[in-house]
């Protein structure tokens, strides 16, 4: 048998006798299988609402009755964001961002019936899912596992014996990595896979993004593996290695997220919603509205285009393009507002992600969310899809006023089939190289963690050199 077999074999039948070590790693999977199933379940039943919501809002859209088009643009049509297979692996933002879209004439509102406020149990650093347990307790059950690596030799003694029978240090130390990295990959690899089957259980897989969502996963624990075999090589004690282990642990998985949060909050300050939909109020009340202050020179420029003189010569309902100017100028109002917004959680990530200079996680929360489809890139995206959608259908609905609503102003009412021609809305996520562009740079430095932790780890392996020399 090879030394690193040998390691191998040793360190995982201690690791067996070692009752602490075992009830942790059962605790650990425990919490896993929990959050598979709470995630299954939670992904599961949300959809279910969905589509009876989604059946019912249609129902209720085609059977209003003859009515006047605008009226029924004021009556509207909900867009509602799926939760994709990803929702399994990693809730991401999803339960903390609107779920829903109310699309009607005039407004363009926010996502509202966020699914957190469902719910009666909220953890303090992330939501109970399988990501949420490779990114938290995964790290501290490899410390505690890897901290006695190297360092418990020292104490008993052993490691120089080990050293002077011949094997090498070089030798020593990839068996400690492997010993350390087979039970991280027997229980984070159970965890993954199991997870992995019930979020393709739960709707359309990608393939190429579960690979590379495993794939980061894999990079985050190397480091993490890296790191505490490092730290248990320059220990002089198992329990100086904890100690250290357990702060890093703190630090880099704890505080830097959520120090990074409030200097991204700081940094780039959001606007309250009150004072939101205030400046965006008084923006649309300094446009010449084609109801009020701008009515004359609408009225010009329509009768001009179409050759009368007079409004109630016009071939087309003059309120249908009255309401359809109207659009177009709120439109332009909230293109800009809702654009700075955006623009303003944009420059929130990218503050944060300058926390991946102290910690890798931030690194890998990114890529787990974007490849989950649950980040904040795709919730923008299904709010701007919901807003085109809305401005499609209410266009649609204006223009068949202006088509046939001329002489009957606003007693116009459009036949009921018109109600089935409008298409439900249909939400298209972002395709895996839009996900990869916006977290391009998280990826580079997640591989330049793990370059790091490599040569930290291939220098601490020295001080076996001396110690045996």
């Amino acid at each position: 048998m090879s030394i690193t077999g040998a390691i191998v074999a040793k360190d995982w039948t201690e690791l067996r006798r070692d009752r602490r070590v075992v009830i942790m790693a059962l605790m650990v999977l425990a919490l896993a299988a929990t959050a598979i199933l709470t995630s299954t379940v939670r992904v599961a039943s949300y959809e279910a609402d969905r589509a009876a919501t989604l059946e019912v809002d249609r129902g209720t859209w085609e059977n209003q009755g003859a009515r006047n088009p605008h009226a029924a643009a004021h009556f509207a049509k909900w867009a509602f964001k799926p939760l994709t297979m990803g929702a399994v692996l990693d809730p991401g933002i999803a339960s903390y961002s609107g779920s829903a879209v109310w699309m009607e004439a005039h407004n363009q509102n926010p996502a509202v019936a966020r699914p957190i406020d469902d719910q009666t149990i909220i953890l303090p650093s992330g939501e109970f899912s399988i990501a949420w347990v490779l990114q938290v307790l995964m790290p501290l059950l490899i410390a505690v596992i890897a901290a006695g690596a190297v360092a418990r030799e020292r104490e008993r003694g052993t490691l120089k014996l080990i050293l002077a029978s011949g094997s090498g240090a070089g030798a020593f130390v990839r068996g400690k990595l492997a010993s350390v990295g087979v039970v991280t990959a027997v229980l984070a690899g159970s965890v993954i896979m199991v997870g992995m089957v019930a979020a393709a259980s739960a709707g359309p897989a990608n393939p190429l993004m579960l690979a590379l969502w495993l794939i980061a996963y894999a990079a985050f624990l190397a480091i993490i593996v890296l790191g505490a075999v490092a730290v248990s090589l320059r220990a002089r004690s198992s329990g100086q290695a904890l100690l250290v282990l357990a702060g890093l642990w703190l630090f880099a998985v704890v505080l830097v997220p959520r120090a990074g949060a409030a200097v991204a909050e700081i940094a780039a300050p959001v606007p309250s919603s009150e004072q939101f939909w205030a400046d965006i109020a008084a923006a649309k009340a300094a446009q010449p509205s084609p109801f009020s202050t701008g009515r004359e020179a609408f009225a010009a420029e329509v009768m001009a285009q179409y050759g009368v003189t007079r409004l109630e010569d016009l071939p087309v309902s003059f309120g249908g393009l009255q309401l359809e100017e109207d659009e177009r100028i709120g439109n332009a109002v909230y293109d800009e507002h809702f654009g700075a917004l955006f623009a303003l959680y944009d420059r929130q990530r990218a503050v944060m992600r300058w926390g991946n200079l102290l910690s890798p996680l931030p690194a890998l929360q990114n890529l787990s969310m974007a490849l989950a489809g649950t980040d904040m890139p795709q919730q923008i995206a299904f709010q701007r899809q919901a807003e085109t959608h809305r401005r499609s259908m209410v266009t649609q609905l204006n223009s068949d006023m202006i088509e046939h609503g001329a002489g009957a102003g606003f007693d116009y009412q459009a036949h009921e089939d018109l109600w089935a021609e409008v298409e439900d809305f249909a939400f298209a996520p972002p395709s895996l190289g839009e996900v990869l562009a916006s977290v391009w740079a998280d990826a580079l430095i997640l591989l330049a963690w793990l370059a790091g932790a490599t040569v930290f780890a291939l220098r601490s392996s020295r001080r076996l050199l001396a110690e045996g020399a």
